[in-house]
């Protein structure tokens, strides 16, 4: 499964949607997802055609910004559950996979909105308890390392997205490639540049998807890069396997110390790594449960004849 997002910063100019077809082309994603398009869902729709997708949801730029588009392969099926200027909600069904969440996001990008956005974070937490994830532009930074300028950012605006970001069991997927996703003023001695774009998941997703990968992309249209998020199903012995956490294990008195000896007890290790260890603890205790629970009915059928 691959994800590509980008802040495209419209797409009216010559040179823009050649550049996309290109990207398109070259990266040959299932989901693409555009925001700041500057566009009509019926031009965003030609574009569709164009870049020979099979489906897409558009939602219509107003006045002089925004504009969010959405578009995905036959490969996979993708259902819209809702949307707004800010985001779009999809539920994922891949082959032998199960269903997840996506939502496409831009944040706000007027300061005295951040609460605002943090806010819009945990309701959209709250909209389903699928494995869950989020990539787009967010338009905040969540620790001073996100920025290179002459400037440092605000320790209040860092701490509050940290904070909703925690709110919401989501972690920041790692970014290989460049540090920063975005550029301002470009050579001169003023250039600011700033990770704005990420993708992020909750704890089930990255059960789901240990080994995924962010790459950060050049873009010569816009002044953000794009972001391609890979997402790869756990392989065990040649074969494909997917964790499912069991709401039956809840039950069970022992769980909590499968889930603390998988998660592990160290400062600063990959927190992918550990989510990974886990679901492997989990996955191997659950069998041994199912195991002695069918060896425990056999003897009772034993017993009555």
């Amino acid at each position: 499964m691959k994800i590509l997002s980008w802040n495209c910063r419209g797409l009216s100019t010559p040179s823009a949607i050649p550049n996309l077809r290109n990207i398109a082309q070259g990266h040959q994603p299932d989901i693409l997802f555009l925001s700041e398009t500057l566009s009509k869902a019926q031009t965003m729709e030609r574009i569709r055609v164009s870049l020979k997708f099979s489906s897409c949801l558009s939602v219509d730029v107003e006045g002089r910004s925004g504009g969010l588009s959405v578009m995905w392969k036959d490969t996979i099926k993708c259902r819209i559950v809702n949307y707004s200027r800010n985001f779009i909600n999809l539920v994922v069904e891949e082959k032998d996979e199960g269903e997840w969440r996506l939502t496409c996001y831009y944040g706000y990008p007027e300061r005295g909105k951040r609460r605002q956005a943090w806010d819009l974070l945990r309701e959209l937490r709250d909209m389903s308890d699928l494995p869950w994830c989020i990539l787009g532009d967010f338009n905040n930074l969540l620790s001073q390392e996100d920025k290179r300028g002459n400037h440092s950012h605000p320790d209040w605006l860092c701490s509050g997205f940290r904070t909703a970001v925690s709110d919401c069991d989501l972690t920041d997927i790692h970014l290989k490639g460049y540090p920063y996703t975005w550029i301002k003023s470009r050579g001169t001695p003023n250039v600011i540049e700033e990770r704005l774009d990420r993708a992020m998941a909750n704890s089930t997703w990255l059960m789901k998807y240990p080994d995924v990968k962010l790459l950060n992309l050049l873009a010569s249209h816009s002044d953000h890069s794009l972001i391609l998020l890979q997402s790869f199903p756990m392989i065990r012995n040649g074969t494909t396997y997917t964790f499912r956490f069991k709401n039956m294990w809840l039950k069970e008195e022992d769980v909590e110390e499968v889930v603390m000896d998988g998660w592990g007890r160290e400062r600063g290790a990959d927190i992918i790594r550990k989510t990974s260890r886990c679901a492997e603890k989990l996955s191997r205790w659950g069998r041994r449960k199912r195991k002695r629970f069918k060896q425990e009915v056999a003897n009772c059928g034993e017993e009555m004849e």
